[in-house]
């Protein structure tokens, strides 16, 4: 009879001294690239390029590509530019950049408590210090 063996570890991606796999590396960078490529090429084919912009004129005559401050229309529909739309999705990028900033903050406070509380712990040197 032969002895039995204990159960081998599964092989997972997980880190081996500290280290992400090169293997894990790989396939995250050729996933990402393989990801950017398709993008460009559906942006190629779907993309309509629309017509070229043609100069507009001002009073001197003289025909500029960019339009000037206040030559244009009133926004008439939500998607229009600075129509409701537009505004009302800067308004939600903005609200997410601060609640993004929110959690940075609040999570490096929490950090900072929790590390003085460790430091405290290893200073009186005892077991359970940091139990509530």
């Amino acid at each position: 009879m032969t002895a039995p063996t204990a159960p081998r570890p599964p092989k997972t991606a997980a880190r081996r001294g500290g280290q992400i796999e090169r293997k894990t590396i790989i396939f995250s960078a050729a996933v990402l690239f393989g990801a950017l490529i398709i993008g460009i090429v559906f942006l190629v084919v779907f993309a309509d390029p629309g017509s070229e912009p043609q100069p507009t004129a001002t009073e001197s005559g003289m025909p500029h590509i960019i339009d000037r401050p206040n030559s244009g229309s009133k926004p008439t529909n939500p998607g229009d530019r600075g129509g409701s739309e537009q505004l009302l999705l800067f308004g939600g990028m903005c609200v997410a950049l601060v609640g993004i900033g929110f959690v940075v903050f609040r999570g490096g406070a929490k950090a900072r408590a929790n590390r003085d509380r460790w430091k405290a712990a290893g200073a009186t040197g005892q077991d359970g210090a940091l139990d509530p």
